[in-house]
């Protein structure tokens, strides 16, 4: 059994500028895997949805081994929801921006 999208349960967002207008990334809060499913399911998910001008909303959900892990997940996947269309092919979206940057501030690199 798949956990149910809450969408009502957001933690984060972020707006993007498109040349059709903002595009809304919400993030919404992680949540435990419904325990009474088969064995050995991903423990926690985080869902995303994506605004976009125009009416389109995309959905995405991904599982980790904890809450952090999804989230972080989450984020990473959004990124590419927010870059390609998402068909089976390579179609990219327009470009977005944030902070007048093409850089979208969904990763951070790693510090040794």
């Amino acid at each position: 059994m798949k956990p149910l999208f809450n969408g009502d349960d957001v933690v984060a967002r972020r707006i993007f500028e498109s040349e059709a207008g903002p595009v809304e990334l919400r993030i919404h809060r992680p949540q435990p895997w419904p325990s009474d499913t088969v064995e050995r399911e991903p423990d926690w998910v985080c869902w995303y949805s994506i605004h976009f001008p125009g009416g389109e909303i995309r959905q995405g959900g991904v599982a980790g081994v904890d809450s952090i892990q999804a989230m972080l997940l989450s984020f990473a996947s959004a990124a590419g929801a927010l870059r390609y269309v998402g068909d089976g092919t390579s179609t990219r979206r327009p470009p977005l921006q944030w902070l007048d940057d093409d850089d979208l501030g969904l990763t951070i690199n790693h510090f040794d």
